[in-house]
């Protein structure tokens, strides 16, 4: 169709409002209340323009064009209109500084600071030089407000974590509200009250960490006035430069925009041309990024042990000491533990230094714990090949959705977006979950099931689609005779007892996945980490067959995939993740290099011990050496996000102190043992090797990269799929009158190599503490536990402390606890776990008690 705005004629396809049309041409219409990822809202009515042949001022934001309109934006008539309703939004908001005749020169003269409780003009807001209240004041040109100044005199909401609320500020565009709803699902804050006493709010006035906000920062970002304000940038100036890299917190690599100022990072926020969160972020992203890079534990010089002290050394001494060290141990006496965080190039040069030059197979990392290292391990015992490979879209454009062992809004908020966007567009959501969860809102149905008896509902849902279709659909995959055959065990009328569901919600369950054209099954670690994982996901995978749907294993560290596709590389006989400590328990390892995570080695049998890491950590007193690694920031590289999509990032500041990045440590090691094949000068001299040498990189180009195309790792020729046949088991998890509770361990990506992010961030404690022992409300009340009282646990084979946190909805008799490696050694609950116990992807379920800390 064709339009004309202020006498230029344009070609306009689809459904556009005149606002996205005149921006996309860069004809500015002033407004406050609009954005482009929200849904029109009509609120501000700055927008308004005039349309031939139709009467009234319509705002541009909610009138979509239709062919030969004629629309002016600037006329003298809305211009007035414009200031005046300006006039009236700035009657209600500190206006002094907006109209002053002196503001020009205002940085030049003024004497005052921010640091005030209580903002009253633009000096004194932290929102100063960034704001679109006053872009929109300075383009229409206001220099005094005509109508009675009103002041709200609202309690400033201090109590919060990441950020202040000062709705004294709010113009009421209504555009956080609409966010956090629309965008984020999670409608934290409405509008309460109307007319001249409307104010953005929660419930009942409560604090936003009691009314489901995740702190995303989603409504920080989007306001368009100081009304929400940073806690941590309050007080700083202006960045000088600002800078995109991509995130390592989590498996889905958001790209984020990092504000600096004199080579220090100041803060992060989402960018809106992100390929994977156009715009979004979570709360580890948007707050955490500064901490973690500036945290005090930070390791900066290298140190060795001399006179069994550990002393600060140069690199040169450290670097020779290590290589001197380490040419004492060679194959199985010694193995390399890697962070599934570091770069695909770093992850990289250490496999190919622990084969080349400590000849040994011992190489692996927490990958292990994964649902992709689950399903992939669950492929490779049924000869199946592996689809890894999607977009988040699809996620999105799916008409029935079956979720199972993950509560995706903490765990995956990206995901969960795409989830939310489906939902939203008609799709049904089914939720298989113990515990109720902060989305089940949204589901069409949520199958309350006992933790552990997975494998039979899946099971028992794969015979119920045999009983009601037609045989003839699936004999063109192969195996679904024996599969079949393998399901006439599993008697129906035992699933409800066993699983906890009800027959109606069976029933339920099935016909809304057999009626979906086009599902997807998202599946994570509570599915995956019992011993018998990869049956929980056979028979998941079945099912999927049966549904037509489409598995996405759900990510865990944001280079899992990567070191998924170079661990495919070797020869996969080495010890894996938990052998590896056990074997240094037993004494049957001598030296261990550790680059990645570990639990405690207070117990271990070494004769070295070499740390290469960011932080300070409970081993660090343990070891021989330590090697100050840089973080993300302080380096380049790749990564390789849950979706198999190729990420670039780039150096950001200078590495802190002496630290120094993966690559060139381990390239400066092989060198002083006497390794040719390190000369590596910068990563992407690393990359264009790995690229020649993992057959899944090597459709990677370093041109493309560069200019930040999308790229994908290449899988292998895909096979015909088929079914599996399941085998009936017993689960074994009972409670006893000394251990009368069951302990689930839920593993946390509340880390950042070594750093525990809850302990490092007051924010994200009040949020999540690692530390704490879920409980529901009835057991606490039969023990006489209170919120945030200290208390252990124990079980058969150790214990460990934390403090209760309860929980409405956790099934009595359950208990869940965080799983982190790195974690204090007083309050890890690796020590509760028997070692006989850690197959290589196991946490499973403990039998334990509680005790009152003494």
């Amino acid at each position: 169709m064709k339009i004309t705005i202020d006498g230029k004629k344009i070609e306009v396809e689809g459904k556009r409002t005149v606002l996205e049309v005149a921006r996309e041409k860069g004809i500015y219409i002033p407004s406050l209340c609009d954005h482009p990822r929200l849904a029109p809202f009509g609120g501000c009515r700055l927008c308004i323009v005039e349309i031939k042949e139709k009467g009234g001022f319509p705002p541009s934001c909610s009138t979509f064009v239709e062919n030969g309109m004629e629309i002016k934006t600037k006329t003298p008539r809305l211009q007035k209109l414009r200031r005046e309703i300006l006039e009236l939004i700035l009657s209600e908001h500190p206006n002094a500084c907006l109209i002053c005749s002196e503001k020009e020169k205002c940085d030049e003269y003024k004497s005052t600071i921010r640091k005030v409780g209580e903002v009253t003009g633009c000096v004194l807001c932290s929102n100063n030089g960034r704001c679109e209240l006053q872009d929109v004041v300075e383009t229409l040109k206001i220099d005094k407000v005509r109508f009675p100044s009103v002041y709200r005199n609202l309690e400033v909401k201090k109590g919060d974590p990441f950020f202040d609320r000062d709705y004294n500020l709010c113009i009421l565009c209504g555009r956080c509200v609409r966010v956090c709803q629309e965008l984020r699902g999670a409608a934290a804050v409405s509008f309460v009250y109307r007319g001249s006493q409307a104010v953005v709010g929660t419930v009942l006035d409560l604090p936003l960490i009691e009314s489901g906000c995740q702190f995303c920062g989603a409504c920080l970002d989007i306001c368009p006035t100081g009304s929400l304000a940073e806690r941590g940038i309050r007080y700083e100036d202006l960045p000088d430069e600002r800078v995109k890299t991509i995130c390592p917190l989590c498996s889905m690599g958001c790209e984020l925009k990092i504000d600096l100022k004199k080579k220090k990072i100041l803060s992060s926020k989402p960018s809106d041309e992100g390929a994977v969160n156009q715009g979004q972020a979570c709360v580890k992203g948007r707050f955490l990024i500064k901490d973690l890079i500036q945290s005090p534990r930070r390791i900066i010089k290298p140190l060795f042990r001399m006179n069994k002290e550990l002393e600060e050394t140069s690199w040169e001494e450290a670097l020779d000491f290590v290589a001197q060290r380490l040419r004492k141990f060679k194959g199985k006496e010694i193995a390399l533990v890697a962070s599934p965080q570091v770069s695909c190039e770093e992850y990289f040069l250490l496999h190919k230094f622990a084969s080349e030059e400590l000849k040994t197979e011992n190489v692996d990392s927490s990958y292990r714990f994964s649902p992709l290292a689950v399903i992939d391990e669950m492929a490779q015992e049924n000869g199946l090949e592996l689809d890894l490979n999607f977009e988040l879209k699809d996620i999105s454009r799916a008409k029935a959705l079956f979720l199972i062992g993950e509560d995706i809004p903490k765990s995956h908020p990206i995901i969960w977006l795409e989830v939310l966007k489906a939902v939203q567009r008609g799709a049904k959501l089914m939720v298989a979950s113990p515990a109720e969860l902060s989305l089940n809102r949204y589901s069409s149905l949520w199958l309350k099931i006992k933790p552990g008896t997975e494998f039979y509902f899946l099971s028992f849902l794969s015979k119920l689609f045999l009983q009601n279709e037609q045989e003839a659909n699936h004999p063109r995959i192969e195996g679904f005779d024996s599969f079949k055959s393998s399901l006439g065990e599993f008697d129906l009328s035992q699933v409800f007892e066993m699983t906890g569901i009800t027959r109606e919600g069976l029933e339920e369950a099935f016909g809304l996945l057999s009626e979906a054209e086009d599902a997807a099954f998202l599946f994570g670690m509570g599915l995956t980490q019992y011993p018998w994982g990869t049956r929980n996901v056979a028979a998941l995978w079945n099912l999927a067959l049966q549904a037509q749907a489409q598995l996405f294993p759900l990510g865990l560290e944001n280079n899992l995939r990567g070191v998924f596709e170079i661990g495919q590389n070797s020869s996969g006989q080495g010890l894996n993740f938990n052998q590896i400590f056990q074997a240094a328990l037993s004494g049957d390892l001598k030296a261990l290099y550790l680059a990645g995570p570990a639990p405690y080695l207070k117990k271990a049998n070494l004769e070295f011990l070499v740390i290469q890491d960011s932080f300070v950590n409970e081993n660090f007193k343990l070891a021989d050496a330590v090697l100050p690694a840089s973080t993300f920031a302080e380096t380049d590289g790749t990564f390789i996000n849950g979706e198999g999509r190729v990420q670039k990032f780039n150096k950001i500041i200078d590495p802190l102190g002496d630290a120094k990045p993966d690559w060139w440590i381990i390239s400066q090691l092989a060198r002083r043992m006497g390794n040719r094949g390190f000369p590596f000068k910068n990563p992407p001299e690393i990359t264009k090797e790995l690229i020649k040498t993992i057959p899944g990189f090597s459709n990677i180009s370093c041109a493309e990269l560069g200019k930040g195309q999308k790229v994908f790792i290449q899988e292998k020729a895909k096979k015909e799929r088929s079914f599996i046949p399941v085998k009936y088991m017993d689960i074994n998890y009972k409670k006893s009158k000394k251990y009368p509770f069951l302990l689930s361990l839920d593993y946390s990506l509340d880390y950042y190599r070594s750093l525990v992010l809850s302990q490092e961030s007051k924010g994200m404690k009040a949020i999540r503490d690692s530390r704490w022992i879920k409980i529901s409300s009835e057991d606490a009340e039969k023990l006489n536990l209170e919120e945030g009282e200290s208390i252990v646990i124990e079980s058969s084979s150790g214990k460990f402390k934390g403090f209760v946190k309860i929980l409405e909805s956790l099934p009595d008799g359950i208990l869940r606890a965080s799983f982190l490696l790195s974690e204090d050694a007083d309050f890890s609950v690796n020590g509760l776990i028997p070692s006989g116990f850690q197959e290589s992807h196991s946490l499973g379920m403990l039998p334990v008690k509680i005790k009152r800390e003494k």
